[in-house]
């Protein structure tokens, strides 16, 4: 109702909050509900949704390039060398605003002929929807939004907590904290959530860090570091330009987030070297590459499967073709921006 229901307005606006929502909360969850209220909003005012959806992931992807807790990639990198919630704010989010904002521009003067109404919109049905009717319990409502801010604050200052009070208060302790409360007041209700935990992916995380584990007392990451130290000792700018374009070209063939436990593997052995950049900025390069990387193709990274499989469960495919279309210029484009901006970091040494 706000956006008057227009879709030029719809098309700009929807990518926007799927970067702000994705900086504080997983992409997939994200996705997950915008590409099934994008489809059903797009079907009632009669506009061509593929193309907005495909904006979406990866203006989400690009969002969650922004903070530690976004994507998968910045949480591994985060919490296996040692960077908080604040280093990604400080160092990751400008150059992802940047670059997310020229995504939206290229992908809406690209898609704009779509952006515009088929048909005669159906006001009268998007009047009678009444946003308050979607909340089951008001009660559970505020409890998971006090919840959430809580969750968000802990891991903005953390930090600040452990060295000053001398609590230790880690990230993730930071996040389950606010979880466990939750849970508690809840009561019997809890036991529903608990269910809907994807039990999987945490088992996938468990093997993943054991396999890469194995990689490295066996002697692998080892002699992939000597390998890249050779190639680009002595050439920082040469190094950093390779772990954003080969971290992006990598996560857009791979998911993500094995790649980026193996490099937080690799930079922790290469940073030992002489000639080798700091650990900080070779950790903004990959964590960029990797998150902006993930947009090249519908399997790059987890959000983009979630709106593939979500629109071909409605009828609707996009199709690899479409999406590549789309995609691989826009995604060139913020892996160039995110290339300038860490190597104007370099050179001011702000990392």
């Amino acid at each position: 109702r706000w956006l008057k229901y227009s879709p030029i307005k719809i098309f700009i606006f929807f990518p926007i909050i799927t970067a702000l929502l994705s900086a504080f909360m997983d992409s997939v969850t994200v996705m997950l509900f915008f590409a099934t209220l994008t489809y059903e909003i797009c079907k009632i005012i009669k506009m061509d949704a593929v193309p907005l959806i495909i904006t979406e992931v990866m203006l989400a992807n690009i969002g969650g390039s922004a903070t530690m807790v976004g994507d998968p990639p910045n949480v591994i990198l985060g919490l296996k060398l040692g960077y908080y919630f604040n280093d990604f704010v400080t160092h990751n989010a400008p150059i992802s605003i940047v670059a997310g904002a020229f995504i939206l521009l290229y992908c809406y003067l690209v898609s704009r002929k779509s952006a515009v109404s088929s048909g005669e919109v159906a006001k009268k049905e998007l009047e009678e929807m009444d946003p308050v009717e979607a909340i089951e319990d008001l009660k559970q409502f505020k409890t998971a939004l006090a919840a959430f801010g809580t969750a968000i604050f802990f891991l903005i200052v953390h930090n600040y907590i452990e060295r000053y009070v001398h609590i230790p208060l880690t990230a993730p302790l930071a996040a389950m904290v606010p979880a466990f409360v939750m849970l508690s007041v809840l009561g019997k209700r809890s036991e529903r959530i608990l269910s809907k935990v994807n039990y999987e992916v945490l088992l996938f995380f468990m093997g993943l860090f054991i396999v890469v584990g194995g990689l490295e007392h066996t002697g692998v990451i080892n002699i992939a570091a000597n390998f890249i130290t050779g190639q680009f000792k002595n050439n920082p700018i040469g190094l950093l330009s390779t772990l954003v374009w080969g971290s992006g070209f990598a996560s857009g063939v791979i998911d993500n987030v094995p790649f980026a436990l193996s490099m937080s593997y690799i930079l922790e052995s290469i940073v030992k070297f002489a000639g080798i950049p700091a650990l900080s900025i070779m950790v903004w390069a990959t964590s960029l590459g990797a998150d902006i990387g993930g947009n090249f193709s519908p399997i790059g990274a987890s959000a983009n499967v979630v709106a593939y499989t979500t629109m071909e469960k409605r009828g609707k495919s996009i199709g690899w073709k479409r999406w590549l279309k789309l995609s691989i210029p826009a995604t060139l484009i913020a892996l160039a921006i995110s290339n300038i901006g860490i190597f104007i970091k370099y050179i001011t040494g702000f990392f």
